[in-house]
């Protein structure tokens, strides 16, 4: 009786997503296989596959522009997290894709808004910095906010999105501080309440 239950539990875990698999075997170095599982789950419109086969074939061994960027826009279109973070710091960087700062800021305040921690820290440097963009260090401070609170995606990278809030913080004035505040405790909330899954 132990083993069928077994199966059932050890099927339901890999079929939760069924990307994962083919994520797995990107980390046993097995690309290939990993692709064969994944294009197949992206053109059905799986978002976390596209990105996942995007990957290998934008940075992969053998890079495919011409295959990978329509799985990483596919992914972008869909909302995942980790597709407009990536999206967004390949316009950041002029690699693949045309630099341009405003749809790099654009991309991360999207993912940002979505409750993607990384997003969230990149968007609040870029308004802290005002490199290309705008200076805002409301918003700036807003994001890094809640990138500092973002432990699920950031693990100890939120002591560093603190510091910089913090830098942030000490050029705000009382009122501005206190809206950005609220702006934060807002956003902290409705991304609570849309439950996205940037998994």
């Amino acid at each position: 009786m132990r083993i069928p239950l077994f199966w059932a539990v050890l099927t339901t875990l890999v079929l939760a997503n069924p990307a994962d698999q083919g994520i797995s075997l990107i980390y046993q170095d097995k690309s290939t296989e990993a692709l064969s599982i994944l294009e197949p789950l992206a053109e059905k419109s799986n978002p976390k596959a596209a990105f996942y086969a995007s990957l290998i074939l934008l940075f992969g061994d053998k890079p495919d522009l011409s295959k990978g960027l329509p799985l990483l826009e596919k992914a972008v279109k869909a909302g995942y997290g980790p597709a407009l973070d990536t999206y967004a710091g390949l316009y950041l960087h002029g690699d693949i894709l045309e630099k341009d700062l405003h749809k790099a800021k654009m991309y991360y305040e999207i993912a940002s808004q979505r409750g993607y921690g990384p997003s969230q820290f990149n968007y609040g440097i870029l308004c802290k910095n005002g490199e290309g963009v705008p200076l805002d260090l409301e918003t700036a401070y807003v994001f890094l906010s809640l990138a500092a609170e973002n432990h699920a995606d950031l693990g100890e990278l939120t002591l560093d999105a603190g510091e910089f809030r913090d830098q942030v913080k000490a050029s705000l004035t009382p009122d501005v501080l206190l809206r950005a505040g609220q702006a934060a405790h807002r956003y902290k909330k409705e991304i609570a309440r849309k439950r996205i899954n940037n998994d």
